[in-house]
């Protein structure tokens, strides 16, 4: 199956939602993910159940080669994941803490340093196949997944044919149900589909506390436009179809207006869904191997600010580091820090290259 194929109504080249690994040039994905994913393939066998590349490394945006691999590790048991990658993996710690762990906040993130030769690491998000279904779902508790997997994103291992349709199915559901709440943060009456995804992309960030500089949401919905209009073109169809939208030519507007208290529900979801991700940083405080330096390197890249920690701020850093985070997130939610991130990107990008 090619990843780019004709649109049958245009001459604009589309991007299939789901498209299989290794069927085409213009589907390769990095040689060093497919690294990682026989890695983590040979640790675990027969448990695990896919692994789906999805962010900045897939997008393409900055910093490019820079940004570590993001890929969400389906699972079927826990502690089994955990004891089969014992010591082979260097984020392996006592497997019935970490199982644990996944348990009660999924997922659990996993950073692999340097593995199959990619200086900038890889960022496993390990789940299960219930949990991950049950957070793409109606009954989600927070927005993380649904926000992340709503987007772009490939799935490039899957144990069986029929992991991969359930898995597609899934995600899906994910994206069929930002109907449900997208119009709601959208002030015109009617809106296009760019409108809706980029109002998406917005809320989605908003969700979470991110360190990345305001112009970040824009150029991750600016990567994804051709994939937003084939993808989500046909989503609002479908609900135009099923009366929950009403279509007036290439435009939409809700069917019926919503009520106050779906309006406050939705509000509300979104307040949890920040308060259980602020939650979860702590948690890979214990599960991320240098995570702080990770942190770090990453404002670094996105913000074209420079970071230097105490030594007393790296010994107790839940303690200390909250009045410098403040600081640097005032800063980088200022126009200046997104300029300064694409000229330090271009610089590391020439820098590789070889360039004078």
């Amino acid at each position: 199956m090619n990843e780019k194929r004709r649109d049958s109504e245009s001459d604009r080249p589309v991007v299939r939602p789901f498209p299989r690994a290794g069927t085409a040039p213009a589907d390769q994905i990095p040689p060093e993910v497919r690294d990682v994913v026989d890695l983590i393939q040979d640790a675990c066998g027969r448990d695990l159940v896919a692994v789906v590349f999805f962010g900045s490394r897939l997008l393409g945006t900055s910093p490019g080669e820079g940004s570590a691999a993001d890929l969400v590790v389906v699972v079927e048991n826990y502690l089994r994941f955990y004891e089969s990658i014992g010591s082979r993996l260097p984020a392996a710690r006592h497997s019935g803490i970490m199982a644990a762990l996944n348990r009660i906040l999924p997922p659990n993130i996993i950073y692999l340093n340097d593995p199959g030769g990619m200086r900038a690491g890889a960022k496993c998000f390990v789940v299960t196949e219930y949990d991950l279904g049950l957070a793409l779902s109606a009954d989600a508790q927070d927005h993380f997944f649904r926000g992340r997997l709503s987007q772009r994103v490939h799935i490039v291992y899957a144990r069986s044919d029929k992991d991969r349709l359930a898995l597609e199915r899934r995600i899906e559901v994910a994206r069929r149900l930002t109907v449900d709440w997208v119009p709601l943060y959208i002030s015109q009456p009617s809106f296009g589909v760019l409108d809706f995804c980029r109002r998406m992309m917005e809320v989605s960030y908003a969700g979470e506390i991110r360190p990345e500089a305001r112009t970040r949401v824009l150029e991750v919905y600016q990567s994804q436009v051709t994939f937003f209009r084939l993808v989500y073109g046909r989503v609002l169809q479908e609900a135009a179809r099923d009366g929950r939208l009403v279509a007036e030519g290439d435009r939409y507007r809700l069917a019926k207006r919503p009520s106050w208290r779906e309006r406050r529900r939705w509000a509300a979801f979104f307040r949890r869904s920040k308060a259980r991700a602020t939650l979860r940083w702590f948690k890979y405080m214990l599960t991320f191997d240098d995570w702080l330096d990770y942190i770090v390197r990453k404002v670094e890249r996105r913000s074209g600010l420079h970071i230097e920690l105490t030594k007393a701020e790296r010994r107790l850093p839940v303690i200390l580091l909250w009045p410098k985070t403040v600081r640097v997130m005032r800063a980088m939610r200022s126009p200046d820090a997104g300029r300064a991130a694409r000229r330090s990107a271009v610089s590391a990008a020439t820098v590789e290259r070889g360039d004078s």
